[in-house]
């Protein structure tokens, strides 16, 4: 505790006024979605989507515009760090992933809950990690379970809020979860974002943390503290992407930058220390990635880290950057990683 005290107090002077001056329209244009992006159609909130539907997904700029995304009718600037990204449909039966995109020299953190405006909304918070809200640019998925993927959304109490049918949560204690679904999800990806269960805020710039389960069908979480301490009372949202998710592509990443497991035709490089390339055998340049600190296996993620999307190399490729949490110095670091591009 005395641990996690002293962590805040040295995070708390982190500047929280790195805002854009860029202007932040209030009905964007709808630039760059991608024409066969179709997303679920929810029946009743909870109700799960066809699994021939495809996923909701947003790439949102630092200013608020909208960059590209599946199925977005606007997003909104709601003031530094808040933002609501709303769909053409109900989305608060799905689980909310995001992945900030490079923009600073250390990395921002970003935290999601259900939509403040509307029932078809998601409100995301970015903050530095002191905490502070500080405007930066995201890559949101709003996953709802189709094409090959599951969820799950956990509440402040260790309690299993909504997921995927047939899934179940098995509370480890001081900030360790399983999660186990009802069919294997060995040899997926598992991303992972600090979010409010409800339409609530998240006031704590807390981390979540995935690798491999004792089982094929477990997924095992962590959630931790600024300092690296492992912390219970931290919500989060869990994603796990499969094999036959169409366009879409996944992979676990090891920290030398070899493939542990992924889509067919994915490859990832260490290119220097901390920072990583992702190709496929797709172009991406149109589509939205997101990254989690996790273990290829089941070992512990036991260094913990934080992940940004950086620009790819080519049109087929995406970069993963990863650093030391800022209580620790917050140096490029060589971490393992989980990552997918949705398209």
């Amino acid at each position: 505790m005395n641990r996690y005290l002293t962590s805040l107090t040295a995070l708390a002077l982190l500047a929280a006024c790195q805002d854009s001056t860029a202007p932040r329209p209030e009905a964007p244009e709808q630039g760059g979605l991608a024409p066969d992006a179709i997303a679920p159609s929810l029946e009743p909130a909870g109700a799960e989507a066809s699994l021939t539907a495809r996923h909701l997904w947003a790439v949102v700029n630092q200013n608020g515009t909208l960059a590209r995304g599946s199925r977005v009718t606007a997003v909104t600037w709601l003031g530094t760090g808040r933002y609501e990204v709303t769909f053409d449909r109900n989305v608060t039966g799905c689980a909310y992933i995001a992945t900030t995109r490079n923009a600073y020299s250390q990395a921002l953190g970003v935290y999601t809950a259900s939509g403040h405006q509307s029932p078809k909304g998601v409100y995301i918070e970015t903050k530095n990690q002191g905490g502070g809200l500080t405007d930066g640019p995201f890559n949101l998925l709003v996953a709802c379970g189709p094409l090959s993927t599951r969820f799950a959304v956990v509440g402040y109490s260790a309690n299993l809020v909504r997921a995927t049918s047939g899934t179940t949560l098995n509370y480890l204690g001081a900030g360790r979860y399983q999660i186990t679904f009802s069919s294997g999800v060995a040899g997926c990806a598992y991303l992972a974002t600090v979010a409010d269960p409800g339409n609530g805020l998240v006031f704590n710039p807390s981390g979540v943390y995935t690798g491999k389960g004792p089982d094929s069908r477990t997924v095992y979480i962590e959630t931790k503290n600024p300092g690296g301490g492992l912390q219970d009372g931290v919500p989060f949202h869990l994603s796990v992407i499969c094999p036959g998710t169409g366009s879409s592509r996944f992979v676990v990443v090891k920290a030398n930058g070899g493939k542990q497991r992924g889509s067919v035709g994915t490859a990832s490089i260490l290119g220097s220390t901390g920072n990583y390339q992702v190709s496929n055998d797709i172009n991406v340049s149109s589509c939205a990635a997101l990254a989690t600190r996790g273990s290829p296996s089941t070992a512990v993620p036991f260094s913990p880290a934080t992940v940004e999307i950086t620009p790819g190399a080519t049109a087929k490729s995406f970069g993963v950057q990863v650093r030391e949490l800022l209580f620790f110095g917050g140096a490029l670091a060589d971490q393992a990683f989980h990552a997918a591009v949705v398209c």
